[in-house]
């Protein structure tokens, strides 16, 4: 599974800090992973909770150490599982393999 990072602002908490966000391709769509599971013996990770991006105002971007830079800030409470209208929460998707295309556009 390729990981890409995501620049974004959570709003309601630390609000104005920049992050980073881990992002994959699974099942046709863009997702922020929120947390990840990892593997004691083998050391090996898998999305234990994401948040839809596409669908969110984000844009492609080149030239940085991120791909995706999202357009308004994420409330961190949805980054922190709860539900809220106009995002989509995933938990503990299936096994992750499939790489994510080259480019949305």
């Amino acid at each position: 599974m390729e990981v890409f990072k995501t620049f974004l602002f959570f709003g309601g908490f630390e609000e104005g800090q920049p992050q980073l966000a881990d992002t994959i391709f699974f099942e046709g769509e863009w997702w922020l992973v929120a947390s990840w599971l990892e593997s004691n013996d083998t050391g090996q990770r898998i999305p234990e909770r994401l948040v839809r991006l596409t669908g969110l105002q984000h844009q492609e971007v080149q030239g940085e150490e991120f791909r995706f830079l999202l357009n308004n800030a994420l409330p961190i409470s949805v980054y922190r599982g709860e539900e809220q209208e106009g995002y989509v929460i995933r938990n503990h998707p299936a096994s992750l393999s499939a790489p994510g295309p080259s480019s949305i556009h």
